[in-house]
């Protein structure tokens, strides 16, 4: 399916605005903020606490700390890019994994194909999804400053979710919120991938996006993200259809690192306000941003990843985003 086709199923004005959240992110000032996520499963509340930094101005420059303790184990997540190459470390107890992406071969590739379709006249490639609505230009961002932090997270779930934009409260702060359910061509993708034929309780099916509608006291944050939920299916969901996996986000940071498939039991938490059309399973993951604060951006050398890992051995994941430029050059 073409992308500004599976774009064009979410409300335009849903659309609109994670654009210009991720151009905020992106291409605004640069800031920091404090990070917490919660998870529920298997009757546990498991909480995660973090630290978020992004340079903004178009320098692909960003930090993400997290730490969660589940009871057994400690498991920390950092992500990490200096604008040329991104980084992604993750340690559960002892053990660890590193993914490296090569954000200039991302670059290099999307000029290539840039000028191969302008050649022969073809569609534009699929992460070209739309053009980010600046104030006063239309200029697609570079598919290099899509890659990681809080910038993917928003970014998948505008191309994965149908969207819709509705008003509400977060702590008595106005705020939009982008609500919506997962595409049924990704479900249909998850279940290929899968090969499983139910869907985990834990898989999320819907999301909800709070973003600040106001700027704090020195004109700062409007239109950054300050919370996101995951939600599960309905319970008559479960036995109908699906797969057990990670779903679409499974590359993101935010996302439970463990979770069991029996999760019924769990302990009721406290979403955000209710609106209309809220999101009917249960909320199964919270990340919430806070403590926001324009700061000047950091030196280059604070982004450079240094691995103390002697054994460990990096997994490239620079072809994965190739694929979503032009899946059909991808070399």
């Amino acid at each position: 399916m073409a992308l500004a086709a599976v774009l064009d199923q979410s409300e335009p004005n849903a659309q609109l605005l994670a654009q210009r959240t991720i151009e905020r992110l992106t291409m605004g000032d640069a800031f920091d903020a404090k990070l917490r996520q919660r998870i529920w499963v298997s009757g546990r509340d498991i909480v995660g606490v973090g630290h978020y930094e992004q340079s903004g101005r178009g320098t692909g420059r960003y930090s993400l700390e997290m730490t969660i303790h589940d009871g057994d184990t400690k498991q920390t997540m950092k992500q990490i890019s200096d604008g040329k190459l991104a980084w992604h470390r993750a340690q559960i107890g002892g053990a660890v994994t590193l993914r490296r992406v090569d954000l200039g071969r991302i670059d290099e590739f999307e000029r290539e194909t840039m000028a191969s379709q302008s050649t022969v006249a073809v569609s534009p490639p699929p992460n070209q999804q739309v053009s980010y609505i600046a104030a006063q230009s239309t200029d697609p961002l570079p598919s290099r400053l899509l890659v990681g932090g809080l910038v993917e997270l928003i970014d998948r779930i505008r191309v994965d979710y149908v969207l819709k934009l509705k008003k509400g409260t977060v702590e008595r702060k106005p705020v939009w919120f982008l609500q919506g359910r997962l595409r049924d061509d990704v479900r249909a993708r998850i279940d290929a991938e899968s090969g499983r034929r139910v869907w985990a309780p834990l898989c999320p099916v819907e999301v909800k996006v709070a973003i600040s509608a106001t700027a704090d006291a020195t004109g700062f944050g409007a239109g950054l993200p300050l919370q996101i939920e995951f939600y599960s299916a309905p319970p008559t969901a479960f036995q109908t259809t699906g797969l057990q996996t990670k779903g679409s986000q499974e590359t993101l940071a935010v996302q439970p690192v463990s979770a069991s498939s029996n999760d019924e039991g769990a302990s009721s938490p406290k979403p955000s306000p209710v609106v209309e059309g809220s999101p009917a399973g249960r909320i199964i993951s919270l990340l919430e941003v806070y403590a926001m604060r324009k700061i000047e951006a950091s030196p280059e050398e604070r982004f450079r990843f240094i691995s103390d890992d002697r054994e460990a051995t990096f997994t490239n994941d620079t072809r994965r985003y190739l694929d979503r430029i032009s899946p059909s050059m991808t070399p």
